[in-house]
């Protein structure tokens, strides 16, 4: 134990150290307003009550968050190492050697990664990750409680819980099926208070039918994309994991083991294809929500590798092991697509550069006081403003709102990706909506572009 305790503290104490040598924000839009709004919470406490923005999520970061991105990071990091835990406290119960997990997670490179951003996804993997654990110690009461509040961090805990309840009924654990709603009972109760709406969080769900605006796909997109999340040799090793389940699975279908491993992890895929595919749900194709698996897939991978050992004489077993080890370590350095983009992943992107270097002709001309209608959130990001609607950062979809009234020197901070996907504002809508002058204009080389208007 002694020794275990040394272990994480070197990678506490190294992981820290990295993660806040990373400048990356991981993501450009949902990190940035996530961290804004868990950073803000204290002051716009609707943050509290909001399912666009995760209520359970916001409860949870904004103490940390409050103090600014260095607190966000280190929230998430939190997750990230108690989830690389939770993955070895799982390898350990199936009496494998728990290192390997936590190895296989930082070497599956966005599971480190994401620690240096604001999204949602690590919180919503820790849960997951102990969720499973505690159920495979039949720790039932424990895990279907701490499930019943998965939906309050990302609403993909809606497929758990399905996914939950049909194990459920395979495995005659029905009387538990009661604890999957403590969750929405608690916050229902919250909800005759604030919303006096029980089922609010049902009435005012964001991601409810078909969203045209961010359109749809393959329905092997995040199959395909995989190998981006987690390295391409961990994917190999996953679906010859995958392959060994479904070849065994014939002497055995009903296993705890089954539903809670492959079960969780196939069907998580399986439902975010069907979303992306049929444009459900405002799946966007975002690969990054597969992150929340990779505990999971790590295990299925290891045990690939165990598998792929005992096909093979017993002499070259350990030299298989070694040389697919080496091949995980070394190939996130090689310049494979699939590999880490050291400039992506380390450094902002040409797009927060482009909103950097608009933020500094601002505070040049002295406009950065003004109100703001935006929602390239990089900007209030680095003006450490609150979106407030009102004197500070106004949403940008609220200019498609006939009842919205512009204050006199607002300035419109209008870009060519956040505002015309998100917000679905042109210019030639604030040109012909609104009575504007156009102050400036920056342009990157990959014709990003952010335009300056003010109100007149």
């Amino acid at each position: 134990m002694k020794k275990d305790a040394l272990v994480w503290l070197f990678i506490v104490l190294i992981d820290f150290i990295l993660i806040l040598n990373v400048d990356s924000t991981f993501d450009n839009g949902d990190s940035i307003l996530h961290y804004l709004q868990a950073h803000q919470a204290l002051k716009t406490p609707h943050y509290y009550m909001d399912m666009w923005a995760k209520p359970l999520f916001i409860l949870l970061a904004f103490p940390l968050a409050s103090y600014g991105w260095i607190g966000m990071k280190i929230f998430n990091s939190a997750c990230i190492l108690f989830s690389a835990y939770g993955c070895k406290k799982i390898f350990d119960f199936y009496q494998l050697n728990g290192w390997y997990g936590v190895f296989l997670c930082f070497f599956s490179y966005s599971f480190f990664f994401v620690q240096s951003s604001g999204l949602t996804e690590p919180l919503f993997m820790v849960f997951l990750t102990w969720i499973v654990f505690f159920e495979l110690k039949n720790k039932s009461y424990l895990s279907y409680s701490l499930l019943s509040f998965l939906p309050f961090i990302r609403s993909e805990g809606y497929i758990i819980i399905i996914l939950f309840f049909a194990y459920s009924l395979f495995f005659k654990k029905k009387r538990f099926v009661p604890f999957l709603i403590i969750g929405t009972f608690v916050y229902g109760i919250f909800g005759l208070f604030y919303y006096n709406d029980f089922l609010w969080m049902f009435n005012q769900n964001p991601y409810s039918g078909i969203e045209t605006k961010y359109g749809h796909g393959s329905s092997f997109h995040f199959i395909e994309q995989l190998p981006y999340v987690i390295g391409l040799p961990i994917f190999i090793l996953f679906l010859v994991g995958i392959f060994h389940f479904v070849f065994k699975i014939k002497n055995n279908l009903y296993h705890k083991d089954h539903f809670l491993i492959y079960g969780i992890t196939i069907g998580y895929i399986t439902a975010h294809s069907i979303f992306w595919s049929f444009g459900l749900f405002h799946s966007f194709g975002l690969t990054r929500v597969l992150i929340v698996i990779i505990p999971l897939i790590t295990l299925i991978a290891f045990r690939g590798l165990k598998w792929l050992e005992n096909l093979v004489k017993s002499s070259f077993s350990k030299m298989i092991r070694f040389l697919l080890i080496a091949l995980i370590i070394i190939f996130p350095f090689t310049n494979s697509p699939m590999a880490v983009s050291w400039e992506k992943d380390i450094e902002i992107n040409n797009q927060q550069k482009l909103i950097l270097k608009t933020n500094n002709w601002l505070i040049n001309e002295k406009l950065d006081s003004n109100p703001m209608i935006t929602n390239a959130y990089y900007l209030p990001f680095i003006l450490n403003k609150i979106i407030d609607n009102k004197n500070e950062i106004i949403e940008m979809k609220l200019l498609n709102d006939s009842s919205f009234q512009v204050r006199k020197g607002s300035l419109i901070i209008w870009d060519s990706y956040f505002a015309t996907t998100d917000s679905q504002v042109s210019q030639e809508l604030i040109e012909r909506k609104f009575k504007v002058k156009r102050l400036k204009e920056f342009k990157n080389e990959e014709n990003y572009k952010v335009v300056v208007y003010q109100i007149i």
